[in-house]
């Protein structure tokens, strides 16, 4: 019994860390010009594991990508979209344009930055996604909007609280980590949108329990002792 038991067991958290999860992006493409492709492409959290690329024909002016991969132990996963006239670009290609500063994902204007989730696009232009507007689902990214205007408005604290159990509150509280404490040791006086160790006391039990969230608590910790 103790055996099985141990296996069961080992089996659980090896599926915690190759947790595979299936969604579909969607785009309605407002002035489809000559656009004729849609592509996805998430690189892996994990080196060494392969990264995500699907290339769909658009079907007039609209396309649907189902695909699924695996968040390697990760609350969520980043991905980007983007429309061409073109079938045959490969990741490699992709690889290199963004290796050569050419695209910047979250930059270029081609490309649309999402969470690997549920979501439909609205586009008016096929080669400006910037303005894309979600439709539906999309609900990580409609957070991570919602976040940064909260931070922007000094109300960071107020947005986790009330998204105490979404990853967007935690991975808020990573990319906030280095400018709070850079401040506070160079200037000696702490950014306003409230301390590490306050936001992270905000957050739901089970993400303080992840794997994310226990690396996160133990910088806290270590940054703490050293002011």
């Amino acid at each position: 019994m103790r055996k099985l038991i141990f296996c069961l067991a080992l089996l659980f958290v090896g599926s915690l860390h190759a947790q595979t999860i299936k969604f579909t992006v969607g785009g309605l493409v407002q002035k489809p010009k000559n656009a004729k492709f849609a592509y996805l492409v998430s690189e892996t959290p994990v080196a060494g594991k392969p990264d995500l690329f699907v290339v769909k024909p658009m079907d007039g002016d609209h396309f649907t990508i189902q695909a699924s991969c695996s968040l390697e132990g990760k609350l969520l996963r980043k991905g980007f979209v983007f429309l061409d006239e073109r079938g045959d670009i490969t990741l490699d290609d992709v690889k290199s344009k963004i290796k050569q500063k050419v695209w910047f994902v979250g930059g270029s204007a081609n490309l649309k930055s999402i969470y690997l989730e549920d979501i439909k696009l609205d586009i008016e232009n096929p080669f400006n996604l910037g303005s894309a507007k979600i439709i539906s689902g999309g609900i990580y990214l409609q957070q991570s909007n919602n976040a940064m205007e909260a931070f922007k408005d000094k109300k960071l604290l107020d947005f986790i609280k009330q998204n105490a159990d979404s990853p967007i509150s935690l991975m808020q509280l990573k990319n906030l980590m280095p400018m709070y404490y850079g401040l506070a040791r160079s200037s000696g006086t702490a950014p306003n949108f409230g301390s590490p160790v306050e936001l992270y006391g905000a957050l739901s039990k089970r993400l303080k329990e992840s794997e994310e969230g226990l690396a996160i608590k133990k910088t806290i910790d270590e940054m703490e002792k050293k002011k």
